[in-house]
């Protein structure tokens, strides 16, 4: 399978530097996080992904990218899910996919699980096909800051543009809603709430299942959030699960004896 890395320049000014030192001595290190500021776990943790839909003339593939040691670069390693076909019908339906008739995984399963290593950063990375032929033509990412003109994929050069330095939001996390087909902006749909309220995802929130959903960068990145649209959710660890199913044998086992203990002598 292809692995294509996306670096970040390296050349800083004096100034710089010293703000790049200054900031790593005072951020603390975090040892959860699963937004736009990257993905991170502090230990070992599976994540089960469940494709939702996709909208676009674009044809994506998604995947689960890796920082690597000493390299200022994330790889691709794992991809999640991939577009053998622009959409179900042509442009029926804002370009509408899913998953079987447009859309598929290397296992043909809806439901794709990824571990998560203790204390690795890790980003999603949506790549697309514009109409070139190119799998990797271009690029959103789901940590904010990858979206960045200092960000480029090694082989194509290929660089957010549009975004300032600091980068640009496009993907969006939570309890949000999406309008396809509507003219209508992200933050009109949600009563308000721009996208920077959907940010980030609690452990809580993973272990109910969350929305994911990305903005490819068509259309002169509008900013829908509606291009490319997944469900995380975590992994229950075995001795948790293990836990529950006893808990509920052991809540049967005293309702059926404080039954037992109601019924009339005979």
């Amino acid at each position: 399978m292809t692995t294509l890395t996306l670096v970040k320049k390296t050349s800083f000014t004096v100034a710089s530097l010293a703000a790049t030192i200054f900031l790593s001595i005072c951020t603390p290190v975090r040892a959860f996080m699963f937004g736009t500021d990257g993905i991170q776990f502090d230990q070992d943790t599976s994540i089960n992904f469940t494709f939702d839909r996709s909208q676009g003339a674009y044809q994506s593939s998604l995947w689960v990218a890796q920082s690597e040691t000493g390299v200022n670069g994330y790889s691709n390693i794992s991809r999640q899910f991939y577009e053998y076909k622009t959409s179900d019908n042509g442009p029926a339906d804002e370009w509408k996919g899913t998953f079987g008739n447009s859309v598929a995984s290397n296992n043909g399963s809806k439901t794709q699980t990824f571990t998560f290593l203790q204390d690795q950063v890790y980003a999603l990375l949506l790549w697309s096909d514009s109409g070139s032929g190119k799998q990797f033509e271009q690029y959103v990412s789901s940590s904010t800051f990858m979206n960045s003109p200092e960000w480029f994929a090694t082989n194509s050069q290929f660089r957010r543009t549009e975004c300032l330095a600091a980068g640009c939001q496009q993907a969006v996390f939570g309890d949000f809603n999406l309008d396809y087909g509507s003219n209508n902006s992200f933050t009109s749909v949600n009563d308000g709430n721009g996208p920077e309220q959907f940010s980030s995802l609690t452990i809580a929130q993973l272990a109910q299942g969350s929305k994911i959903s990305f903005d490819d960068g068509g259309r002169g990145n509008d900013l829908d959030f509606e291009d490319f649209s997944v469900t995380a959710e975590l992994v229950p660890e075995p001795v948790t699960l293990f836990g529950t199913i006893l808990g509920i044998g052991a809540l049967g086992m005293v309702r059926s004896k404080k039954k037992r203990s109601q019924q009339p002598e005979k």
